[in-house]
């Protein structure tokens, strides 16, 4: 505590002491009924406004509590602040506020408020919030305030708890995904393209909302008169292994998030078409989740997604491209191409890799160099894309 505010507390002391040195002395020398009621009515009041101030905040529990943990984009979601007193006591007023991270947008309710004059030993108050930017975010601390009727006194008290939410980043359609152009100039589905020498049917499951059409064992369905959707198994271990360029120099934040954005889709779609699917960055050696099906696993992907950051380094400085990798199916998504990851491309071609190239661009590759390179990469097997996002979807060019 700070000396100047030290001295405020201890002239509002002194004040009070005063007050009550006159009414008594008036009392005294006036001696009437007025006179004693006036001063005993202070007291008494005095008294129960020192009772007030001695009731310590710390008796008072204070829990934040949520009906989940991870939020979609824009979803909102209600906490409740709870207060639980350990001794009731009637105190004047209790305001309770909570700090809310600045990235997660209140509903136009405050994430706080004041109790007055309530004995009640259990209070709670709700607000909502709405996830609108995808990450990890952190509340803490809940703070406590009582006063004291004249507002001479003000206690404050801060209880850290530590809760954390997620915000997972947002999906979009993806427009004509399904479709690439082969060495024959024909259209064939990409999941098709994968799952065709890679999965056999293991199994059926019951329909889940989002399941396409064409998973659907309508024979298993006609018999057991509800709709089950096929399960498929690996039989070489592959599925889509994602891999997110996060390396870039310069403000490239709003193109960083498209990638993100596009990388989710990608895993939402293999999730509804039940395809196994890993995830990494450029600047990690190490897949940060390896391939999985499972809807606990595609929540772990997505959760790795809501908090990967950009890294401020050069591109081509990225640790996973300069490694070995054989027999895995990469989409690798990027907004641009350098010589030297176009060369890293080519090595997991010819380790018997299957690489989709997504490129996230604003306008078309204008550097020659780079258009033969990509042409040549496309002989070699590789599927490019090329990403133009809009308001509603992804759409997808080959």
């Amino acid at each position: 505590m700070s000396i100047g505010r030290l001295l405020v507390r201890t002239g509002k002391f002194v004040f009070l002491l005063v007050v009550i040195a006159v009414l008594y002395a008036y009392a005294m020398f006036q001696g009437g009924f007025v006179s004693w009621f006036l001063f005993y009515s202070v007291v008494i009041i005095l008294l129960c406004n020192t009772l007030f101030m001695l009731y310590p905040l710390r008796w008072i529990e204070v829990e934040r509590q949520f009906d989940r943990k991870l939020l979609s984009h824009n979803e909102k979601m209600e906490v409740t602040l709870l207060l639980k007193k350990k001794v009731a006591f009637p105190l004047i007023y209790v305001s309770v506020m909570d700090d809310v991270p600045a990235s997660l947008e209140g509903m136009g309710k405050a994430p706080g408020t004041i109790f007055f004059f309530t004995g009640a030993k259990q209070l709670s108050y709700n607000y909502q919030i709405r996830g609108s930017k995808r990450g990890e975010y952190w509340f803490s601390p809940i703070t406590l305030k009582t006063g004291d009727l004249f507002g001479f006194f003000q206690k404050e008290y801060q209880i850290d708890i530590e809760d954390s939410l997620t915000v997972l980043p947002r999906l979009w359609p993806l427009k004509r995904w399904n479709a690439l152009w082969n060495d024959n100039q024909e259209i064939t589905p990409v999941s098709a393209k994968l799952v065709e020498d890679a999965f056999s049917v293991a199994g059926v499951r019951d329909y889940v909302p989002g399941d396409k059409l064409t998973s659907i064992d309508w024979k298993v369905t006609a018999r057991a008169g509800k709709l089950v959707t096929k399960e498929f198994e690996s039989q070489s271990g592959k599925g889509y292994t994602v891999i997110l360029e996060n390396a870039g120099e310069g403000k490239q934040d709003d193109v960083f998030e498209e990638r993100v954005e596009f990388a989710a889709s990608i895993i939402d779609d293999c999730y509804k078409q039940t395809i196994p699917a890993g995830f990494g960055i450029s600047t990690n050696a190490d897949l940060l989740i390896e391939e999985g099906s499972k809807k606990q696993h595609i929540q772990k992907i997505y959760q790795e997604l809501a908090k990967v950051e950009r890294a401020d380094m050069y591109v081509d400085e990225a640790s996973f491209f300069k490694q070995t990798v054989r027999n895995r199916s990469i989409v690798y998504i990027a907004s641009s191409m350098t010589a030297q990851r176009m060369s890293a491309l080519q090595s997991f071609l010819e380790n018997r890799n299957e690489v989709v190239i997504a490129l996230l661009q604003k306008e078309t590759v204008a550097d020659v160099d780079i258009e033969e390179s990509l042409y040549r990469l496309k002989k070699q097997g590789a599927d490019v894309m090329y990403i133009q996002s809009d308001t509603s979807a992804f759409d997808v060019t080959s």
